[in-house]
């Protein structure tokens, strides 16, 4: 993982999934050019900065930017994040463009670049945002473990953490 940003946010994902994650981001960039890398844009976010975005474009101004209260998702126990692809568009080793384009395939491989992120993710039993139904979030990631936001957020209710932190036992 050649972020800086990215590898303190991953570092902050749930023990289960933070090696994992490190190890594919570091696998995709591997095979792609210095010029490219990934960016983890959220991680780990507490029920309480959760019920915050919740907020947002409904009792707070700005615009609604999600439909998930505090405890039900999958960020408030360190088991989803969130992505955009970094480019250094004149290669000198400074990120100019923080990019969430879904199509653009910077090195014409017939790949966008985003999805060489995606199958890498769902190739690993990843679920991706991209899929979804209702609301689809091209720039999610998150493994369940076979849990419901609602039996996590019971786990957490009964503090049932992992000793020593407070990371949800799965």
């Amino acid at each position: 993982m050649r972020d800086i940003i990215s590898i303190g946010r991953a570092n902050q994902l749930h023990p289960a999934v933070r090696d994992e994650v490190i190890k594919l981001i570091d696998e995709i960039e591997n095979a792609w050019p210095q010029n490219r890398k990934i960016r983890i844009v959220q991680g780990l976010r507490t029920i309480d900065e959760q019920n915050a975005l919740y907020a947002q474009g409904r009792s707070k101004g700005g615009a609604v930017v999600t439909n998930a209260r505090g405890g039900s998702s999958f960020h408030n126990y360190g088991l989803a994040f969130d992505f955009a692809i970094m480019y250094d568009k004149d290669n000198n080793g400074t990120y100019e463009e923080l990019s969430w384009d879904i199509k653009y395939d910077s090195d014409h491989d017939g790949v966008s670049d985003w999805r060489d992120v995606v199958n890498k993710f769902k190739a690993a039993g990843w679920e991706w945002g991209g899929d979804w139904k209702s609301i689809q979030d091209d720039p999610h990631f998150q493994k369940t473990f076979g849990y419901s936001w609602r039996e996590l957020y019971d786990k957490y209710a009964l503090k049932n953490f992992i000793e020593g932190i407070e990371y949800v036992n799965l």
